[in-house]
């Protein structure tokens, strides 16, 4: 039987951030494993994962700063391009927010990068680490709880394999069937909607401006990539998705640009699409002795904000700091303050990504009138945008970045 301190269930961009933290605790003589469902790509040094595709994702200033302690910002930030101002804005109607990072005291807010950028930076250390115990591809195949820890039965190419863990950490995605499997019940509001997601350009250069536009169907942002693109996140009725995702290019160029109006300029390009539904789903646990779920598996948020990866991230940083506070301690390990430190943070950042698609969808409660005033306030407020945009950014409130030494 294999046996473990800390055995990470899931690849993705979630499970290789904790992966990558534990790396000193790995270097003192913890040992640490991962299973992954998906195999290694040898030309990429990343993972065949569903999840590595052409989405982008905005990583905010405290991210960037966790990913360059981690060591991996160097080889993604060509890759990332800097969000300096941003755009809020409702379709038809008056009030709008703008924000600028050097008001706020950074040079940028943050950045956007493509996850298979994002995949490759954070798998690039952890393909041929000798610290890491890597099963891909593998799937668990049974699971059950110990005076010790968990066990599982690992299906890999060389067969079943048994493995004992001190520490099961489950990172492998929205309401997680492994955490269902142990009695994990899951709180799901279904937001009816659909997230089309591409890579499109404009014949004007985007000027590091990220821009959310509120539509009586659903929010629509663009944010700034390299090479003058932008990762367009467009929300709407499930019903319309399935309409507009049949649409060839100049169909679909030409009910974008009906959409977006040419503010922006004309658009000149799109990229491949997909979509996915929209959920909001939080876990009724996210620790036990010996078990923490992480990532989607323990809360899943709409993308509005941009906020998904970058909240995940900052649980990780707890995460990993709490394992090497009570290691090597023995038995299934116990992490006390854990998630009880992360819940405000939590807390804060998933009512703001609920709360901001409700709020101007046809049908909300809040009157237009009364949004746009609030807009217009809130844009006329030097001090309230800041002390939020530094929240978002993971610079102040529970969320902060913390401090490496």
């Amino acid at each position: 039987m294999f046996k473990s301190d800390v055995l990470i269930v899931g690849g993705g961009m979630v499970g290789a951030s904790l992966a990558l933290l534990l790396k000193p605790l790995a270097q003192q003589g913890a040992s640490i494993a991962m299973v992954e469902s998906h195999a290694i790509q040898d030309d990429h040094a990343a993972l065949s994962q569903p999840s590595f595709d052409a989405r982008t994702s905005a990583l905010s200033e405290g991210s960037a700063r966790h990913l360059q302690h981690m060591g991996v910002w160097a080889s993604l930030q060509p890759h990332a391009n800097p969000i300096e101002h941003i755009q809020v804005s409702q379709q038809g109607k008056f009030g709008r927010v703008q924000l600028h990072a050097d008001e706020t005291g950074v040079s940028q807010f943050g950045y956007v990068a493509e996850n298979r950028h994002i995949g490759q930076a954070l798998w690039q250390p952890l393909r041929d680490a000798d610290w890491l115990t890597l099963f891909a591809p593998a799937q668990v195949q049974g699971i059950s709880a110990s005076a010790e820890g968990y066990r599982l039965q690992i299906q890999t190419a060389a067969g079943v394999q048994e493995h004992h863990t001190r520490l099961l950490v489950l990172a492998d995605g929205a309401r997680s069937a492994l955490a269902r499997q142990l009695g994990v019940h899951y709180q799901n509001t279904d937001y009816r909607q659909h997230a089309l997601v591409s890579n499109i350009s404009f014949d004007r250069p985007h000027g590091h401006w990220a821009h959310e536009r509120f539509t009586a169907q659903g929010p629509m942002a663009l944010l700034p990539l390299t090479h003058n693109r932008y990762g367009l996140v467009w929300c709407m009725a499930s019903d319309r998705a399935a309409q507009v995702s049949t649409l060839d290019d100049t169909q679909f160029r030409d009910a974008l640009q009906a959409e977006l109006g040419y503010g922006l300029g004309r658009i000149n390009k799109v990229g491949q699409r997909g979509s996915y539904p929209l959920m909001l789903s939080i876990a009724s646990e996210q620790a036990r002795p010996g078990l923490v779920l992480l990532g989607n598996a323990a809360h899943s948020l709409h993308p509005v904000a941009g906020q998904g990866f970058n909240l995940s991230l900052r649980d990780c940083v707890a995460l990993a700091a709490q394992i090497s506070a009570v290691w090597p301690q023995p038995g299934a390990m116990r992490l006390p303050d854990y998630p009880v430190q992360q819940l405000a943070d939590q807390q804060f950042t998933t009512a703001i990504s609920h709360w901001l698609p409700e709020s101007f969808v046809a049908g909300s409660p809040w009157p237009s009138p009364l949004r746009s005033a609030a807009m217009t306030a809130f844009d006329l407020s030097s001090l309230s945008k800041r002390l939020f945009a530094r929240r978002a950014m993971g610079l102040s409130g529970p969320g902060k970045t913390w401090s490496w030494k």
